[in-house]
């Protein structure tokens, strides 16, 4: 799928490289309760789950590459299904590299997510589970329209859940 600047495509096995590298960085996983990935083992056992949800359910998480830079991933994100309180949901995510911030691409992929939501799943709820001090993301989620709901208990960390409006 491409949006105007991106190339949204599934992951797939030759991916787990780029995984840990965007994953054990801590710049970027300075609001993941998990915090930075250790090992190349964690990659691998990530992507196992992401490839999963693509075979198993026809939708997961995004490779995310600049149209004019092809080949050269700048982020993940999208939606995936999760349960959440005991619900089946769609959760919307984007982790971009450092080098990426502040380019609009976390607003332009989750935008295209939302609309394949609507289009093609639109019974099952969208969320966005935020770190309450990831600003950034919070900015993201409020320029898509999206709403905070309540504070929830995310994994022990107390996290903003963000729904459609």
């Amino acid at each position: 799928m491409t949006t105007e600047r991106l190339l949204l495509r599934a992951v797939r096995d030759s991916d787990v490289e780029a995984v840990f590298v965007l994953h054990a960085d801590p710049e970027t996983n300075r609001y993941s309760v998990s915090g930075p990935m250790r090992s190349l083992d964690a990659a691998k056992t990530q992507l196992a789950v992401w490839l999963g949800d693509w075979s198993d359910r026809g939708i997961g998480y995004w490779v995310v590459e600049r149209i004019d830079d092809p080949g050269v991933l700048v982020g993940f994100g999208g939606l995936r299904h999760k349960v959440l309180e005991g619900q089946q949901v769609l959760n919307l995510a984007y982790r971009f590299a450092p080098k990426a911030w502040g380019s609009g691409y976390a607003t332009e992929l989750a935008r295209a997510s939302l609309a394949l939501a609507r289009e093609h799943l639109p019974e099952t709820p969208v969320v966005a589970v935020i770190h309450p001090e990831n600003e950034a993301s919070i900015r993201v989620a409020t320029r898509l329209g999206l709403r905070l709901d309540r504070i929830i208990d995310y994994e022990g960390v107390p996290s903003r859940l963000y729904v459609p409006a």
